[in-house]
């Protein structure tokens, strides 16, 4: 269905993953209303961790949305960096296995990045002023699909398409971040950076409690498409509001959640 904001949200209890996925697409105007013929297109997933979904992006998600704008495009490329301690090529072999490699997508990890220094004080910011950002995602034309699970997190809140971008960061700063009591806000002004074209969210399952490796899992069965971040995010804060689990999200109207709160106030899509 076409939700508020613009958003498509899909039910996937029914069919497989590429039939739910290429509906969603179709609602919301199809894959060729953001790609064209030979574009570079990165796809951003959710390998923080080794954890199985909905910690991390589920495989068959990935490989579905890989082949759909492989179809469109050769130039497919997936953009990720793990946290820190973790070699992200290996975490992400560890959770797909050869399949990338079969479909010849090259992967652009941490070790890969070109930095350019963003100052997001100039840009609106207050608690993140400067940030490193790999060049790879601000070339202007350059696709950006993110792929992003929905899950409650212990520190930012929740994980959702705003979070996601944390995995473009120098994993020392992400570090620095996560210890500081303004992360949700933080979050959200990181995305002052950059914008992606496309967000395609899996909510089949997700996290109602902890988060982000471990928590109590729910099954709401949905994939959400859109261009808006924050829209997207305020929808995914919606569907994990639903299980009135306990998490730092249920005392709150969705827009009035930190990151959400500070994206609107920064006009964030």
């Amino acid at each position: 269905m076409q939700g508020k904001n613009n958003i498509t949200i899909t039910d996937a209890s029914i069919g497989a993953i590429e039939d739910t996925i290429r509906t969603a697409l179709q609602t919301h105007g199809g894959l060729k209303k953001f790609i064209s013929e030979g574009d570079q297109v990165l796809l951003k997933p959710n390998f923080n961790t080794g954890d199985p979904f909905p910690a991390s992006t589920n495989p068959d998600f990935l490989l579905t949305i890989a082949k759909l704008v492989l179809e469109l495009t050769p130039n497919v490329s997936i953009i990720e960096s793990s946290m820190f301690r973790l070699k992200t090529e290996d975490v992400i072999n560890k959770i797909m296995g050869d399949r990338l490699k079969k479909l010849e997508i090259p992967l652009i990890t941490e070790l890969d990045f070109q930095y350019t220094d963003i100052d997001l004080k100039s840009l609106g910011a207050q608690h993140l002023k400067k940030v490193k950002l790999p060049n790879q995602i601000l070339d202007p034309e350059t696709k950006i699909i993110l792929l992003p699970c929905l899950k409650t997190h212990f520190v930012a809140h929740y994980t959702g398409a705003l979070k996601l971008a944390v995995g473009f960061m120098g994993k020392k700063q992400r570090i620095r971040m996560h210890m500081s009591r303004s992360v949700p806000e933080k979050v959200a002004e990181l995305n002052l950076g950059y914008k992606p074209d496309l967000i395609i969210m899996d909510a089949r399952k997700i996290f109602v409690t902890k988060g982000p490796m471990k928590g109590r899992i729910e099954s709401p069965q949905k994939v959400l498409v859109g261009s808006n971040r924050n829209s997207i995010d305020i929808e995914g804060v919606k569907i994990i509001q639903s299980y009135g689990a306990d998490n730092k999200l249920q005392d709150r109207k969705p827009k009035e959640v930190r990151t959400v709160k500070r994206a609107l106030e920064l006009e964030i899509e």
